[in-house]
């Protein structure tokens, strides 16, 4: 499967006055990747452009609308995070940032190689010098990978089971030609962060009697010292086995700034969805979006908060609306043979 990334809205904003950015997946399906390219050409030669680049901003309702349907007959799926800034504090921020910087240290002493000791306190550094608006955005992709190998994985092994045999990740890269600094510590860090997330309590879901056999290649077994440190968990298949998530996510990974198609139709759909919320794009435009969505209990689209007790607005925030409509009309994650 291919996953494209991209994110809408700048991650900055004061306190009390909504805010809200967004990072969002769209999941092709290798099987369908050719057929939704060429059919995305077809609509593109219309689409409003910026410098031979589309741009989602620049789309009216029907463009975006005809992007969506194309997208919904293809077996494409959708995920998003959102953040809101009206609902986090600067300090409460830059307190959330703090602590996560001191876990990269934090199993950190003597007895490890001094080369180690040293890439580690680089990359805490390096976190502690990152701007609140990366680090905020930093912290809703962290989520969204997550989301994203949970729930495309559960999807089309049910479907399309040859899919779980790769994972091609590619990220919109903001340095023209050359890596940036926070994507060069993003990809260091992002794997070693959602492999001991898994492993400390949130492991993949298995549907049982689903076919998971291109899957088994990114099974590994967990190493005997790390044993002792991960709380027993019924949703593991077994104690000693875990997802190599490094290697899912490693394998084929890259940032790029170029105007590829699937890029393109992320920011089209993520970017119409932060119009909706901020009240900038009419429900023609957004109204489907929802159909390349995975249907859940609550809101399709999570609105993250860093804090435990983040700002709320009087009366409710003014996408309500828009996250009350993310919530029916997605897709079923189970095929029809497995809801019986």
């Amino acid at each position: 499967m291919h996953i494209f990334i991209d994110e809408s809205g700048t991650f900055t904003g004061s306190p009390s006055q909504p805010s809200v950015s967004l990072v969002g997946a769209l999941v092709i399906p290798d099987a369908r990747l050719a057929r939704v390219e060429r059919q995305y050409r077809a609509l593109r030669a219309d689409l409003p452009k910026d410098k031979g680049e589309v741009k989602g901003r620049l789309l009216r309702e029907h463009d975006v609308d005809f992007v969506v349907t194309m997208l919904a007959r293809n077996n494409v799926l959708l995920e998003m995070k959102a953040v809101d800034m009206g609902m986090h504090s600067g300090a409460a921020v830059a307190a959330h940032q703090e602590r996560q910087a001191e876990l990269i240290t934090e199993r950190i002493t003597e007895r490890h190689h001094p080369n180690l000791r040293a890439q580690m306190e680089g990359l805490r550094r390096r976190l502690e010098k990152m701007t609140p608006q990366l680090y905020v955005q930093s912290a809703a992709t962290f989520e969204l990978i997550a989301t994203v190998i949970d729930h495309a994985t559960l999807f089309y092994c049910q479907r399309i089971p040859k899919e779980l045999a790769a994972f091609h990740w590619v990220i919109d890269g903001k340095g023209k030609g050359q890596v940036t600094d926070w994507e060069s510590w993003w990809s260091l860090i992002v794997m070693p962060a959602i492999q001991d997330r898994s492993l400390k309590g949130r492991p993949m879901i298995m549907l049982e009697g689903a076919d998971y056999s291109h899957f088994e290649r990114f099974r590994m077994e967990i190493p005997e010292f790390m044993k002792p440190h991960i709380p027993p968990n019924p949703r593991h298949r077994s104690s000693n086995e875990n997802t190599d998530l490094r290697k899912i996510i490693t394998e084929s990974f890259r940032f790029s700034s170029d105007p590829e198609s699937g890029l393109e139709m992320a920011d089209i759909v993520v970017n119409a969805t932060r119009r909706a919320m901020t009240g900038h794009l009419g429900i023609d435009g957004w109204r489907n979006i929802r159909r390349l969505m995975i249907h859940r209990p609550q809101h399709y689209i999570e609105v993250i908060a860093l804090t435990r007790a983040p700002h709320r607005y009087e009366g409710g925030a003014p996408y309500m609306p828009v996250l009350k409509h993310f919530s029916q009309g997605g897709k079923n994650m189970l095929a029809p043979r497995y809801s019986d």
